[in-house]
């Protein structure tokens, strides 16, 4: 039994992809090693959605130590104002785990800059480092509309930067087949980067079954459920809304780009698309419920189309619903392959008008699909299971 500090900015009890993701590895680890957690107190996209003494509690009745030093506020200010916050946040957490004994560091993105302190942690321990790299975000920072002609030279240093932290990883854990292939390419020896695909947990996969079920209402529902960000680029569901004003539109999350959205509804004046905000498990399950169809995009960029594969698109096959993808790569592959809905170009709103008009007026052909995806998930093996190959990884290391 090895001694595991985990170092993060999300964990449990916040419900997005990356807390999900790392909350499921960490429960595996737990089971045939002695793991430590530190993070940051429950706070996306807001620390008020969360009762603090209740999230004390279910710390407390983990089968491992949680420790929070600190508070942290994602998504604030410019680039370079985030990027300075993030990396300060980092280095008070890593400081806060050196405290802890262990032979092996464990990190994951998001923050990116929660490897270079993790990697010098593991250092100075002389533990192993493994680094669960869920986007390799330095990459696509550079095909980002966010990232200015002036921020070019600051983006291709930080792209060295990371690359160079990544090749001095003891584990990489990639969460696609086109990231693991990349870090391959990019790191000395293959044997070191373990894939461990993004999938859904038997928990998620139970309470998602009612969801499958179609329910009456006055209009259709089309949501979209995630991150609102750069490379999310949702805001074309306004133009979408606008062509289909017998339809109602939900964009379900938070992010940097709310606010960008938001104008765009108010500006022209469009009544059919809402923006909740974030919503916790029961909300989400429940918009699930009430949708017709599930809507996900990735922006047309190199990196996102040879490493992206969204996790929430198996969220959104274990709820029995279709899905309109926009994007390219690995997941409208997985659209197409699984046939679980439709895959489409990115950011055109026609294309994603006219296949959300042509699946609404298909009954039929949306249960199908609905079908196939919840086949799906149930079939491939669920988040637990997938996380015992990054256990062994870490066993035979030792």
């Amino acid at each position: 039994m090895a001694r595991i500090v985990c170092v993060t900015q999300f964990f449990p009890p916040e419900t997005f992809a990356g807390a999900n993701r790392l909350g499921s590895m960490i429960d595996v680890l737990a089971r045939t090693h002695d793991v430590t957690v530190v993070t940051a107190s429950p706070s996306y996209p807001d620390p008020a959605l969360y009762d603090r003494a209740r999230a004390v509690e279910d710390d407390r009745e983990r089968p491992y130590r949680v420790a929070r030093p600190l508070a942290f506020v994602p998504h604030g200010g410019s680039l370079l104002t985030r990027a300075v916050r993030e990396h300060l946040m980092a280095l008070r957490l890593a400081l806060r785990a050196a405290r802890e004994p262990a032979e092996v560091v464990v990190t994951s993105s998001p923050s990116m800059f929660l490897g270079p302190v993790c990697l010098l942690l593991a250092r100075a321990r002389s533990s192993l480092f493994v680094w669960d790299i869920r986007d390799i975000g330095w990459d696509y920072a550079g095909e980002s509309r966010m990232t200015s002609r002036r921020l070019r030279p600051a983006q291709r240093w930080l792209q060295r930067y990371m690359w160079a932290v990544t090749a001095r990883a003891d584990l990489l854990v990639a969460a696609s087949p086109g990231a693991a292939g990349r870090m391959s390419e990019r790191v000395r020896g293959s044997a070191r980067v373990v894939l461990v695909e993004n999938s859904v947990s038997r928990e998620l996969i139970d309470a998602c079954k009612p969801c499958a079920a179609r329910i009456a209402k006055p209009r259709p529902l089309v949501a979209y459920v995630g991150l609102i960000g750069d490379a999310q680029a949702v805001g074309v569901l306004v133009d979408v809304a606008q062509s289909l004003p017998d339809v109602d539109f939900l964009i379900v999350g938070d992010g940097p780009e709310r606010a960008e959205v938001d104008a765009q509804i108010e500006e022209r004046g469009v009544r059919n698309v809402t923006l909740t905000g974030y919503l916790d498990r029961a909300g989400v399950l429940d918009v699930y419920t009430r949708a017709d169809i599930l809507f996900g995009q990735l922006r047309d960029a190199p990196t996102l189309n040879a490493t992206s594969l969204p996790s929430k698109l198996y969220e959104y096959m274990a709820t029995g619903k279709p899905v309109v993808y926009a994007g390219h790569g690995g997941a409208a592959e997985l659209v197409d392959r699984v046939g679980c809905g439709v895959s489409v170009e990115p950011e055109s709103a026609d294309a994603i008008a006219t296949a959300v008009g042509e699946l609404l007026g298909d009954a039929t052909a949306r249960d199908a699909m609905g079908r196939r995806g919840r086949a799906y998930v149930e079939s491939a093996a669920d988040r637990e299971a997938v996380f015992a190959e990054l256990a062994a990884a870490v066993a035979r290391r030792l």
